[in-house]
């Protein structure tokens, strides 16, 4: 008929059926964009391609002399693995330099297929799940969210020795026609779906780079398959990563982290997969409620690295595995030192002396010390002191001699840590491992350790104030404050050290604003702005508002009120910032610290301390 209209064009571009191997083991449609197709580069693993797999088949072989003594299961054992995944026997031991650079699984690996959140239900880790479920909200790009596709297969000892032509989940979809997508219920992919978010925000802001070099993404992908208690922490950090999202994410994390911690009273003290548990949810409860500092979780890490560290059984001087958490135990300690009383928290053991058979050898970073291990070691034990130190101050009613005995000591051990501080020496940037992130490169983590040790002697300075008043009076060739001698050329000692520690906070924050936010040491920043924070103060314009309120000193503006106004308004910006990239329960608590300390600065009120305010208001959180 001429009134017939032509057919639609169809595309010219020839589409394969399924795209490449990934998406096609996992129905999803795939854009098979070359040389690698949309999804595995938003994943970041690599693109199997797509040419079709070949399979040896045995359907029509004849048999060949000698064949027939071979037994069923050594034939299995040859054919090419399908859906095996059992649990490894090398995971009875970890070596952490292995977990932390060999290459990850081509793509993250799917969480036990049985719901994790029932404590009942025990896991029966000798079954193994397919490596190809992957939740769509990891990817960004899918509208349809896969079924739960996973198909158990017992291990190699007790498989069958018929060989099965196809899987389960092959043979169903043969049989049944293209349903819509639906969503699941509630629990059914709580599980893989939590796990997969983990993968996807927490090792990134959980360590200060990301890469095959960061174990909370390695050492994780390759143990929370096999360890129970790895699953359930890493669901944990997940629902506590979207507490803000809906508040039942709270309540979730809580169960977690309650089931993880029964499972790690059960297991040996010795065992690194529990320590490793510990680390991933006992610092992260503050992503579920501000006021939870896990003071419990890292008092337990710390009763098994010194039951590690007096077994008999393992040399820890010459252990990864012992000196990975040992070290992370040292920024636990440092971030609890300045918001528990220390009698609460038990301190670190002096580090082993560790024989390097090549002195030239390149040091690994550390997730959380960075290259700083001294550094943030010297920083937890001033917190350790600063707190005891205002702590014992706001109890003191009268003056005793025990109370005057316990100031002096105080001081002569804060001289030890200015010290120890000014000793110090910065890493070469060529003796640290290339840590494989373009986002941070290792000087980012060199100028944190030259932060942290600005933020150590900040606190040092403005809770013993003879210290710093001896540094100035030595840098000018003044005698010394406790003979009694003073420059009369020099302002007030009150008045110059305020200065002084205003001139030393901007460098340092100025030196922090050289990392930009997209570093992966993000996640470390709010807990240097705050130990800064106090000491953006400007004493001469408070003095003249408090002079004359009436009278308008704008044309008195200075240079330093100026640079203070900008700096203050980076520490916010960052910290506003960190909101929406960290989670966000903790941050809030830092801006409120922030603010209420520059309001009482503003207000005219002297010797403004950061920690006195928090202490004053209940304010007390993990800052990172």
């Amino acid at each position: 008929m001429t009134g017939r209209t032509a057919p639609a064009t169809r595309r010219s571009v020839k589409k394969s059926r399924g795209g490449c191997t990934r998406c096609k083991a996992q129905h999803l449609k795939c854009d098979e964009k070359k040389p690698e197709c949309g999804r595995c580069e938003r994943l970041g693993v690599g693109c199997p391609g797509y040419a079709q797999p070949l399979k040896w088949s045995y359907k029509h072989e004849v048999g060949q002399p000698g064949s027939s003594a071979q037994s069923p299961a050594t034939a299995a054992v040859q054919t090419p693995r399908e859906f095996h995944f059992s649990p490894s026997s090398a995971m009875a031991e970890l070596d952490w330099t292995d977990l932390m650079f060999q290459p990850m699984l081509d793509s993250v690996p799917p969480a036990p297929t049985e719901t994790i959140l029932e404590p009942a239900r025990q896991l029966d880790w000798n079954t193994a799940t397919p490596v190809n479920a992957f939740p769509s909200w990891a990817t960004g790009g899918d509208d349809t969210i896969p079924q739960n596709d996973a198909v158990i297969v017992h291990s190699t000892s007790s498989r069958s020795p018929v060989r099965r032509k196809q899987s389960m989940l092959q043979s169903l979809q043969s049989r049944r026609p293209e349903l819509p997508p639906q969503v699941p219920r509630s629990l059914s992919h709580q599980s893989t779906e939590l796990i997969s978010y983990y993968f996807k925000e927490v090792p990134r802001v959980y360590s200060m780079f990301d890469s095959m070099k960061n174990p909370f993404r390695s050492a994780v992908s390759e143990l929370f398959g096999h360890s129970l208690i790895v699953n359930l922490a890493a669901q944990s950090m997940a629902a506590g990563f979207l507490v803000e999202v809906h508040p039942r994410f709270a309540k979730i994390g809580r169960n977690l982290r309650r089931e993880a911690m029964e499972l790690i009273k059960k297991e040996d003290s010795t065992d690194y997969k529990a320590l490793l548990a510990l680390s991933m949810f006992g610092p992260t409860g503050n992503w579920l409620d501000a006021s939870d500092l896990g003071v419990e979780f890292y008092n337990m890490a710390r009763d098994r690295i010194e039951a590690i560290r007096s077994s008999d059984t393992v040399m820890v001087a010459n252990d990864n595995n012992f000196k990975f958490f040992d070290e992370g135990l040292v920024f636990w300690e440092c971030i609890l030192a300045y918001v528990v009383d220390g009698d609460l928290i038990r301190p670190a053991q002096p580090s082993l002396e560790i024989q390097h058979p090549n002195i030239s050898m390149k040091r690994a970073a550390h997730p959380w010390t960075g290259v700083a291990r001294e550094m943030v070691q010297t920083v937890a034990d001033i917190g350790r002191l600063v707190r005891a130190h205002r702590s014992r101050l706001r109890k003191q009613t009268f003056v005793t001699q025990v109370c005057l005995d316990q100031l002096g000591h105080d001081l002569l051990v804060a001289k030890e840590f200015e010290k120890r501080i000014l000793a110090y020496q910065l890493p070469d940037e060529e003796s640290i491992l290339d840590l494989e992130d373009e986002a941070t490169p290792i000087h980012h983590l060199i100028t944190m350790a030259e932060v942290n040790r600005y933020a150590g002697l900040l606190q040092l300075y403005r809770v013993f104030p003879d210290l710093l008043t001896d540094r100035l009076a030595a840098e000018d060739g003044a005698m010394d404050h406790w003979t009694g001698s003073t420059n009369t050329g020099l302002p007030a000692n009150g008045t110059r050290n305020s200065q002084w520690l205003t001139a030393f906070a901007i460098e340092a924050l100025r030196l922090l604003e050289s990392v930009p936010i997209e570093s992966g040491t993000r996640d470390f920043h709010p807990f240097m702005l705050v130990l800064c924070s106090s000491e953006l103060t400007c004493t001469s314009m408070n003095e003249l508002s408090a002079s004359n309120p009436s009278e308008s000193h704008d044309e008195e503006l200075n240079e330093t009120f100026i640079e203070v106004s900008m700096v203050r308004k980076f520490v916010l910006d960052r910290l506003t910032t960190c909101l929406s990239l960290l989670p966000p329960t903790p941050i809030r608590v830092c801006i409120d610290i922030v603010k209420e300390t520059w309001k009482r600065i503003d207000a005219g009120q002297k010797d403004v301390y950061w920690l006195d305010v928090m202490m004053e208001r209940g304010w007390e959180t993990i800052m990172a």
